[in-house]
């Protein structure tokens, strides 16, 4: 038992693109935390100053007659502030995540343990990680809104409020994470099939619910500033 412990290889990011069933059974034996949660952590970080330090905010209700100097200002109070919240709100994120995770688990009987949970949710978080980076670069290439993910529906229909919410959140590293997400249940968790789906999509849907609530909830406070 001692010799197949120690053979055991630990999962490997890139792993999740090319080998992801053999990356969930080494992550069952190994867990691996720290690294990649600190390097998700740093990417995001960064990720989030670029968004908004490409926001066009001439178009922010309220900014409109704002000068050239006042904007610039904005951006860099707001990059700091975007970059700080997130080196506390992505492990955060992760750790929640794993929480609801692990829950839905122990409720339909899984062995699972919340450090191999945890790994799980940091592991598959690399396709979406790699979404972001990508959507950006096009942002950047482009000229495009760097809010707007351009491998989501929205990209196509540039709705606005819940209904943009919901666009946006149907998209194309989104569904591939989900898909990862459910095999990683099967493989790590030991869950059933009909199981593994059945929580990935319910969990799903009630993600997109809350993100067009509070779009919804944005652009009515949009609308009662701007009477």
């Amino acid at each position: 038992m001692g010799n197949e412990t120690v053979q055991t290889k630990k999962p490997s990011l890139f792993g999740m693109i090319f080998s992801p069933g053999e990356q969930f059974e080494r992550l069952r034996e190994r867990p691996v935390i720290w690294v990649p949660l600190i390097l998700f952590t740093l990417i995001t970080t960064i990720l989030a100053v670029v968004v908004v330090l490409n926001m066009d905010y001439t178009m922010t209700p309220g900014l409109e007659e704002s000068s050239p100097e006042e904007l610039e200002m904005i951006k860099i109070f707001g990059a700091v502030g975007g970059g700080i919240a997130s080196l506390f709100t992505v492990p955060i994120g992760y750790l929640f995540f794993a929480a609801i995770y692990f829950l839905a688990a122990k409720m339909v009987k899984s062995d699972v343990r919340f450090k191999q949970m945890f790994s799980l949710i940091i592991f598959v978080s690399f396709i979406t990680i790699l979404g972001s980076i990508i959507n950006q670069l096009l942002a950047l290439v482009l000229g495009e809104d760097p809010a707007i993910m351009f491998t989501s529906l929205n990209s196509f229909i540039a709705a606005t409020g819940p209904v943009g919410a919901i666009l946006n959140s149907i998209e194309v590293f989104s569904i591939w994470y989900q898909v990862l997400l459910a095999i990683g249940l099967i493989k790590v968790a030991k869950l059933s099939k009909q199981s593994a789906i059945t929580i990935v999509i319910v969990l799903f849907v009630i993600g997109i619910l809350i993100t067009a609530g509070i779009a919804a909830g944005s652009s009515a406070l949009e609308g009662l500033t701007q009477v």
